[in-house]
């Protein structure tokens, strides 16, 4: 069966609590509420955002305790070895276009942590993300040139002339990024 190898809601929420606890250890109500309080700031309140439990990263071998027993315990949390290359992965995983939610959030989670990936593949990913809005451009402007009225009328042109200036925006953003590299 086919699949794309892009992040669903859980492997986005995996991957903000994996990359949070790079950072350094965390305690399990800490990340908890910060994983939460990230997803909903960029994608609001969703119940497609409902976080795998910690206790499975636990029980998966990718996180472990430093203190107590349970996580009721509320211990410190830190990431194993397993732990650092499933949050590799999760980063280098590919991308949908950047048109919902969900896609934002993975999108803003890649780049917030981004800098725990080596040079080269942080460069990959800039020049993926690169990719993927050039595409959408392609798209966009494939739509505006669309000449069923049907298809483009009222408003729409003004809003793919924005859509279009943005994603030129992001483009640009990407190059400076892979410039300066």
């Amino acid at each position: 069966m086919y699949r794309d190898n892009s992040l669903i809601p859980t492997e986005a929420l995996r991957l903000a609590m994996l990359g949070f606890l790079a950072e350094g250890p965390k305690r399990y109500a800490d990340l908890a509420a910060m994983v939460r309080r990230f997803a909903t700031r960029v994608a609001g309140p969703s119940l497609d955002l409902l976080a795998p439990s910690l206790e499975l990263l636990r029980f998966e071998g990718l996180v472990a305790p430093l203190d107590g027993e349970s996580m009721e315990d509320n211990p410190s949390l830190r990431l194993t070895t397993d732990g650092q290359k499933a949050l590799t992965d999760l980063l280098t995983a590919s991308m949908r276009p950047v048109v919902n939610d969900l896609n934002k959030l993975v999108l803003a989670l890649k780049l917030r942590f981004l800098h725990l990936l080596d040079r080269e593949a942080r460069l990959g990913q800039i020049e993926m993300l690169e990719d993927l809005f050039r595409a959408e451009r392609s798209r966009l402007i494939d739509l505006r040139a669309n000449e069923d009225a049907t298809i483009v009328d009222g408003l729409l042109p003004a809003w793919l002339d924005q859509e279009i200036a943005q994603i030129d925006s992001r483009i640009a953003w990407c190059q400076e990024i892979l410039a300066q590299a």
